[in-house]
C-alpha cells in the first residue's frame, strides 16, 4: 500500500482544494465574504487549522 500525503498536509494541496470550492461557490450565497476569505487564506498558509477557522466563524456569527 502506498502512503500518499493528504492534500490538507501541504499549502499547495490546501490551495487546490480551496480553489475548487471557490469556483463552485462563485456568484452564489455561499461565496465567502471578505472576513471568511481572510480566514481561508490563513488556513491555506497553514496559520490556522480547519477547526480554528470554524471556531472563528462561529464566534463572528454569534456577535
Amino acid at each position: 500500500m502506498i502512503d500518499e500525503p493528504s492534500l490538507l498536509n501541504t499549502e499547495q494541496g490546501r490551495r487546490r482544494i480551496l480553489d475548487v470550492i471557490l469556483n463552485i461557490t462563485k456568484g452564489t450565497a455561499l461565496e465567502p465574504q471578505l472576513y471568511e476569505q481572510v480566514l481561508l487564506d490563513q488556513f491555506v498558509r497553514g496559520e490556522l487549522t480547519d477547526e480554528h477557522v470554524l471556531i472563528l466563524l462561529r464566534a463572528v456569527k454569534f456577535h
